[in-house]
């Protein structure tokens, strides 16, 4: 039986998937689930032009509906750069190429982001995705991005996270769920919506991400957003 979970979604077979008419919501569904989302766009539209330069590549893997590639494309335009999206949902892939049929400096990828063959890059944006990623491949693909950067170039990972503690998970978990309560979601949609993410967003502790990191390379990482369990990173790759 489909999940109801809020802004016209129904979830069928009770397992999340950003396939189907999940395109057509997306945006505001996020926007209303994730805390200070919106915050996360103007943190990484302000960073990105640090590690941008013109000429450089861009990178924004799980890119859904091409809605922060779009402000990124704003910020950038008159850069000289290569926008590139990357989803593994074809209709999620439709809905960004719709954004950008006059953008010739901006490309969006229908591919499993794992096996995706890497340009080099000056900055990768992972936006709320690799917790999608199953737990085995994650190290293997920040691998993957940390090569693909240029000397010098940054990654910024937003992830959805466990707090260290249980009491701490307790706690912050609750408050998560309050937001939702008082984002207009009924008690019904947000228990449908924590259902059909069983097994599909896994998330991992601060602590976790952070040694993945540093096995991939990185080590230059800064904290540059948190909220609750919410947070985002710097990562830079070192300069030759």
């Amino acid at each position: 039986m489909p999940l109801a979970v809020g802004d016209g979604i129904d979830v069928p077979g009770e397992a999340w998937s950003f396939a189907g008419p999940v395109a057509d919501h997306f945006d505001a569904h996020v926007a209303r689930s994730v805390p200070q989302y919106a915050a996360g766009h103007h943190i990484i539209t302000a960073l990105s032009p640090h590690f941008l330069s013109p000429g450089g590549t861009l990178y924004d893997v799980g890119c859904s509906t091409g809605a922060l590639l779009a402000a990124l494309d704003t910020t950038h335009r008159c850069r000289d750069v290569q926008l590139v999206g990357v989803d593994a949902e074809p209709d999620m892939v439709r809905a960004a190429r719709r954004r950008f049929t006059d953008r010739a400096d901006v490309t969006i990828v229908q591919a499993d982001v794992r096996t995706l063959e890497w340009r080099p890059a000056d900055v990768i944006v992972a936006h709320y995705c690799v917790q999608f990623v199953p737990v085995a491949d994650r190290p293997a693909l920040l691998a993957a991005m940390y090569a693909a950067l240029r000397p010098g170039g940054a990654l910024l990972w937003f992830e959805k996270t466990l707090a260290p503690t249980p009491w701490l998970q307790d706690v912050l978990g609750q408050a998560y769920v309050d937001h939702k309560l008082s984002s207009g979601y009924g008690p019904g949609e947000v228990l449908a919506k924590a259902r059909s993410l069983r097994g599909v967003l896994v998330p991992l502790t601060s602590a976790d991400n952070r040694r993945m990191l540093r096995r991939a390379g990185f080590r230059q990482v800064a904290t540059v957003h948190q909220h609750l369990t919410f947070e985002g990173v710097l990562a830079v790759k070192d300069p030759a």
